[in-house]
């Protein structure tokens, strides 16, 4: 129905913003990553825009860039996610994350979202997975997109590997507070490098203890 809808930014929440346009406001729904990038109240404002029919109800979702907006119709294509899911996954995490997750099939991940567990993790990756291979992106944004020829180019290691990092550090610091070192620092015990070339919990936790006892001598 609507391609984008600019207009003057007269509402701004976490979760919705209304854009006026002549004296008429459009409520629209938004992710947080697209809130973190607009404009301050009062300003002009533009949203790509992409309209939820049902029978008892329209409503308007939009985006702050193309890639959002494709990724967010592409989700809401699933079976079983709709526009709330798909609209807490793309809070989560940006566009170029979620096609990272998506094609290094990393469903732990991905259940960082609100709501969503392991199984439906895995039924998402699956289906979105040629989906995301065949997203027509026009738009270069902040998320690291590379584009050739309007299609989208791939590129997932450093951020599936920075992922895995931050959630591994996490893990560690769970593991140690399970131990009694409460409020423990992870990045002072060991570096990034050396948990990227361990890739072992169990072992890291055996590093840290080391090193934590050799400071006490």
């Amino acid at each position: 129905m609507f391609e984008y809808i600019f207009g003057e930014l007269k509402v701004k929440k976490v979760d919705y913003i209304a854009l006026d346009i002549n004296g008429l406001a459009y409520k629209i729904y938004i992710s947080l990553k697209t809130f973190e990038k607009l404009e301050e109240i009062g300003q002009k404002e533009k949203v790509y825009i992409h309209t939820n029919v049902k029978e008892d109800d329209i409503s308007f979702y939009g985006f702050k860039t193309e890639n959002e907006r494709e990724l967010f119709k592409a989700l809401i294509s699933i079976s079983g996610v709709g526009p709330k899911l798909a609209i807490a996954i793309l809070s989560t995490f940006n566009t170029r994350e979620v096609i990272d997750i998506v094609t290094g099939d990393e469903a732990k991940i991905f259940t960082r979202v609100p709501g969503l567990g392991v199984k439906k993790a895995q039924k998402i990756i699956l289906d979105l997975k040629d989906k995301v291979k065949k997203l027509n992106i026009i738009e270069i944004d902040n998320e690291n997109s590379s584009i050739a020829n309007g299609k989208l180019i791939i590129s997932t290691t450093e951020s599936v590997n920075n992922t895995k990092l931050i959630l591994m550090k996490e893990d560690l610091k769970l593991a140690l507070e399970s131990l009694g070192y409460l409020n423990a620092d992870v990045s002072k015990w060991i570096s990034d490098e050396e948990l990227s070339e361990i890739n072992d919990l169990g072992e890291s936790i055996k590093i840290i203890l080391q090193k934590i006892q050799e400071k006490k001598k």
